[in-house]
């Protein structure tokens, strides 16, 4: 039996046997697998983001109706003021631990408002439980509801403002035509980052062919497939190759990397 695998190309291993070609085929599909995770890890990040900020505006509008004397809207809202708290302070925990692993991709107001945000939030629940006088009870109530509020919006406007940068740095990418012929043999190192994007890659050069590409570091979120045109660049020796399909702009972030190695 271990002959006829032997002489047919194939290993055998006990009573599993596979090729070659499904040795490689594994692990790009657990990539794929774990690709896919990551990538509904920070869609339900900015999910839940959303359904917080819904739920707060929700709470917001029991003192805007009450303000405008609005008295059966107010009841309404007055009867389900708790349980949407309660949905609040959830959503604001799972969008947290959600954002988690894109954190060091954001901008650092980014993370520091909704940190302070989520402070004055555990501080007025706090506070409720508390303050036994409800005169004193509704006055830090309505103020920490006010901090609250400036630090949400802060979160939300810086970013988006955030977001446009980094949409502006990758619709910005052009690549030159590179002689490779002209450059010198030897190891060099680039890297680009456009916000939520970076890539730092090492390219050894010999004879004006690019032998070798190493990522060295790829911050992404879901553009971790983009990863194999390290491959395809060296395989066509030309950097401005087809970018990888659901990965684009990963894909043109490497591939200025590499641009910036062999141009310094």
């Amino acid at each position: 039996m271990k002959e006829f695998f032997k002489t047919s190309g194939m290993k055998y291993v006990g009573k599993c046997v596979w090729t070659g070609q499904d040795k490689q085929v594994m692990p790009i599909r657990f990539e794929k697998k774990i690709t896919k995770i990551l990538n509904r890890y920070v869609y339900m990040g900015i999910v839940f983001g959303y359904l917080s900020l819904i739920c707060f505006c929700m709470l917001v509008a029991k003192w805007i109706v009450r303000r405008c004397n609005l008295i059966k809207f107010d009841k309404v809202l007055m009867r389900i003021h708790r349980p949407v708290s309660l949905l609040l302070i959830v959503f604001c925990i799972l969008h947290i631990s959600f954002c988690i692993p894109v954190l060091r991709n954001r901008n650092i107001l980014v993370n520091v408002s909704g940190v302070v945000a989520v402070v004055f939030m555990i501080v007025l629940i706090f506070s409720c439980h508390v303050l036994k006088q409800k005169d004193r009870r509704m006055k830090w109530h309505r103020i920490l509801t006010i901090l609250m509020a400036v630090c949400i919006v802060w979160h939300v406007v810086v970013y988006f403002m955030d977001f446009r940068e980094y949409q502006r740095n990758v619709d910005s990418i052009v690549f030159e035509n590179i002689e490779l012929s002209d450059v010198e043999d030897g190891t060099y190192v680039g890297e680009y980052d456009a916000g939520y994007i970076y890539a730092k890659v090492e390219v050894m050069i010999e004879d004006g062919r690019i032998v070798s590409i190493n990522l060295m570091e790829h911050r992404n979120e879901r553009g971790k497939t983009a990863e194999v045109i390290v491959d395809n660049v060296v395989a066509t020796q030309k950097i401005d190759v087809d970018a990888v399909s659901g990965a684009t702009n990963s894909s043109n972030v490497i591939k200025k990397a590499i641009e910036n190695a062999v141009t310094q």
